[in-house]
């Protein structure tokens, strides 16, 4: 089944790529176990290193990614890292995410970023499928030795 999609890069000033947005940003909260204030939305928005992105089928929002930028010091680039990533229920199934992983990438190599992370849950098996089939490794794997440690300060 061919799918007419699209995948855009959310303006933080367009009022429509806003509340498009917080509807995919609702459902995906409302799937999480922790609670998620209302201006969640509103403070990603201000975040000058936030970059948001839809992917659209026949024109009606299926997916989103909340994306934010960093630095790698060893090779001096700009790193996106997909904090959030969410193809809507009743478009699962039909490629969705790997058009919106390759939009992401493509907005990537044309604004010369040198990587792209994410993280995944290991229970996620339908995500990890197709973050693999993406070209997506766990850091682990790829360079031994090498531990990600997190501290929470709240």
């Amino acid at each position: 089944m061919d799918l007419n999609t699209t995948v855009v890069y959310v303006e933080n000033e367009n009022m429509s790529h806003r509340s498009q947005f917080e509807v995919l940003f609702h459902e995906y909260a409302s799937q999480l176990s922790a609670e998620i204030k209302n201006t969640i939305v509103s403070q990603l928005f201000t975040l000058p290193y936030f970059h948001g992105f839809m992917c659209f089928v026949d024109n009606k929002p299926a997916g989103f990614a909340v994306c934010f930028e960093s630095f790698s010091s060893y090779r001096a680039k700009k790193v996106l890292n997909i904090h959030d990533f969410m193809v809507s229920e009743d478009s699962r199934g039909q490629g969705v995410g790997k058009v919106l992983l390759q939009g992401i990438e493509q907005y990537c190599c044309d604004n010369d970023y040198v990587k792209m992370t994410l993280e995944v849950d290991d229970a996620n098996v339908a995500a990890k499928k197709l973050y693999s089939s993406c070209g997506y490794e766990d850091y682990q794997v790829a360079l031994k030795g090498q531990l990600h440690w997190q501290k929470y300060l709240l």
